[in-house]
């Protein structure tokens, strides 16, 4: 008799139901990973932003309106990482005639990209250094449909 060497068909079954399980255990957690990453370079941006703008206020009295050069501008350019993701909104929501001056900063998912297909919510800093992400883009944080940064998820109530 011969013996033959390789795999049989059953066993090749095997491989692949213990691939395919392994893939669909490793998967979603790539993806968060992926996500965290990704809103961990907004979540800088935003920091830096906000810690220009008050610089800005310190030397000028008064929060910038929007990136570029200029008087009343920031000196900044939005990083490429963070464009290829999210939109900031310009102009910023600065109000400089309230007692005292405020300034609100956002960043929207881009439709189609990684933050927006996993509903990632916009991320937002205010002046005080209010820190949170919004699913529904509200004016004020809401505990109900927002959370933190911090939070691995957000989800509504």
């Amino acid at each position: 008799m011969r013996r033959h060497s390789g795999m049989t068909l059953i066993e090749l079954m095997v491989v692949l139901a213990i691939v395919a399980l392994l893939t669909a255990i490793a998967l979603p957690s790539y993806q968060q990973y992926s996500v965290r990453g990704i809103r961990s370079q907004g979540q800088n941006f935003l920091m830096d932003l906000a810690q220009s703008q008050e610089q800005f206020f310190l030397d000028q009295r008064q929060y910038a309106t929007d990136l570029g050069n200029g008087a009343g501008l920031l000196n900044r350019t939005i990083p490429v990482e963070v464009s290829a993701n999210y939109t900031l909104t310009q102009p910023f929501n600065v109000n400089n005639a309230a007692n005292p001056a405020t300034f609100e900063l956002r960043l929207t998912p881009i439709a189609g990209k990684v933050p927006a297909r996993q509903n990632d919510g916009v991320l937002i800093i205010n002046s005080t250094q209010q820190r949170w992400r919004s699913l529904q883009n509200t004016a004020a944080y809401d505990s109900t449909i927002d959370c933190t940064w911090e939070a691995t998820t957000c989800k509504t109530q």
